[in-house]
């Protein structure tokens, strides 16, 4: 079965706190192989994850929203000025916290079982439940009563708090320590950020008042912060959930118009992948561009000329 086209609908863009161009926003998913407990949030981890998001930061000028690093998978809600961006990005993130966190554990091998799966986020509304899903990762899961308490590698801390996280990055050529930089959902920024933190308080305590209820019915006690930190990261997660995921975040008319936008995409990304195969094996035969809504296949790359982008080997 082919992989999904990775597309960003342009039409639906805001413009980015970091960069200052168009951006897409996308919430992002990366599950760990096997449902392995391999990112307990001790404190190893989470200073290893702060510092890869820190330097991902320090290269690519993209906007993080918020992300939630549980023991078996990760989210991440961030705005990415192409699909492009969004590939290397997650490409640098997701390798150098599979590289360091083997190191730590003393494993070999992948750590991710999949590529990271991304969702396309088309509106305001639709962009705080995200924020509002990934605080809520420690407390649906019954580790803690409510997300400020969360000991997890998050974005939380800055969101409820306004504290500042930083993490290590260490290399050859030395060791240095980053911040991260958490932006202001764009429905958001026009309040200060007393008041962002205000109202993404009030969306905490409603998460946690609604957790109370199907926690008792569940009848389950919570694992708590020390449980969490020290349980032994080869431990299997025995519940994996499989829900279908939403094609795009978004009312039915946006979706409605994301997919036929990705149908005309995919037709046009074919059609170019098509002329670029016919172009390696005669290349006076004429090449056509891949959509600049898309990634390029690995053995292509895109160069601006007068007439428009050319594809190439």
């Amino acid at each position: 079965m082919p992989r999904k086209l990775r597309f960003e609908h342009d039409d639906y863009v805001v413009i980015g706190r970091r960069s200052g161009l168009p951006t897409t926003l996308s919430d992002i998913t990366t599950s760990v192989l096997n449902g392995l407990y391999l990112l307990r949030p001790d404190e190893a981890t989470l200073d290893i994850i702060y510092g890869v998001l820190g330097r991902a930061q320090a290269r690519w000028a993209f906007d993080l929203y918020a992300f939630h690093v549980m023991s078996t998978h990760w989210h991440l809600l961030g705005g990415f000025v192409s699909a492009r961006q969004r590939a290397r990005v997650m490409r640098f993130v997701n390798g150098e916290i599979a590289r360091r966190i083997n190191r730590l554990r003393g494993r070999t091998g992948p750590l991710f079982e999949r590529r990271y799966a991304s969702i396309q986020v088309l509106s305001d509304a639709h962009a705080l439940d995200r924020v509002g899903y990934i605080m809520s990762q420690g407390t649906k899961a019954f580790v803690v009563g409510h997300p400020v308490e969360d000991p997890f590698a998050c974005s939380t801390p800055t969101l409820l708090e306004g504290r500042t996280l930083y993490g290590t990055w260490r290399s050859r050529a030395g060791t240095k320590r980053y911040a991260i930089d958490i932006s202001p959902l764009p429905s958001l920024a026009h309040l200060s950020p007393r008041d962002q933190r205000a109202t993404l308080r009030a969306l905490a305590d409603d998460i946690a008042r609604a957790e109370r209820p199907r926690r008792k019915k569940a009848g389950r006690r919570l694992m708590g912060a020390e449980r969490a930190r020290t349980i032994d990261p080869m431990t299997r997660q025995t519940h994996r959930p499989r829900t279908p995921a939403p094609v795009v975040h978004g009312t039915r008319a946006q979706e409605a118009a994301w997919r036929e936008a990705y149908g005309r995409a995919r037709d046009a990304y074919t059609e170019a992948t098509i002329a670029f195969r016919a172009w390696q094996a005669d290349q006076t035969a004429p090449m056509i561009p891949w959509p600049p809504c898309t990634v390029p296949p690995a053995s292509g790359w895109v160069e601006a000329v007068e007439d428009g982008a050319r594809a190439g080997p």
